[in-house]
């Protein structure tokens, strides 16, 4: 970058606290924080898959049940 790497402290705040670390620092920091919220995203995604399988299978169930008689569509408004 422009600056001399040793002299370039990068503010990063955690909630209320601001910290200053090396750009090194800072990009090992930020690339954790990524790391870790890709984790969380996929974690999420696959307990979302894995309840519209359920849901499926429960709408297939009830429509098998009770025919037409019910409605368990979305709404798309």
């Amino acid at each position: 970058m422009l600056a001399d790497n040793d002299c370039l402290m990068i503010p990063y705040q955690i909630y209320d606290v601001s910290i200053s670390h090396s750009e090194e620092e800072t990009q090992e920091i930020l690339e954790e924080a990524k790391k870790n919220l890709q984790e969380e995203t996929d974690a999420l995604e696959s307990r979302m898959e894995s309840i519209q399988r359920v849901l499926a299978d429960l709408k297939v169930q009830l429509y098998a049940k009770y025919g037409s008689n019910i409605n368990l569509e979305a709404d798309e408004s």
